[in-house]
């Protein structure tokens, strides 16, 4: 899921500096060749307008991912803890009641393992990018 939103935050991203692109070869376009007086309908101001506008749609976009994505981490922690928790409370159980302690299926140990490096690569500092710096 991280991965996803990762590659949606990359596609704003791209999409934001496209759009920067296209304002800066719309105004040099506009300087170039405008009339004297463009028709209403014709007019590349208004253009330019809509354009800020879908601009800082696309920033409230940026700020809303960011707040799902942090949302989508907290969430995998917890649900990544709980999981933990859950497994040292059958473990202790087992050994409590004194049932036999069956071996991890390869596919347990290896849910384990991905939980344990999830778990390292989770708790290490977030590498954070301002989406608005380069704006």
């Amino acid at each position: 899921m991280e991965t996803a939103v990762n590659k949606l935050e990359t596609m704003f991203q791209k999409a934001e500096s496209d759009l920067d692109y296209i304002q800066h070869k719309l105004e040099f376009e506009i300087m170039k060749n405008l009339p004297e007086d463009p028709a209403a309908e014709e007019n590349p101001v208004t253009l330019l307008e809509e354009l800020s506008v879908v601009k800082s749609h696309y920033k409230m976009l940026c700020v809303q991912l960011d707040k799902i994505s942090r949302e989508q981490r907290e969430s995998m922690n917890c649900i990544r803890a709980a999981l933990e928790n859950t497994m040292k409370m059958v473990q202790a159980l087992q050994q409590h009641t004194h049932l036999e302690l069956l071996p991890l299926s390869e596919e347990e140990q290896s849910s384990a393992q991905q939980l344990t490096c999830q778990i390292v690569k989770e708790t290490d500092p977030p590498v954070e990018e301002n989406h608005s710096s380069n704006h």
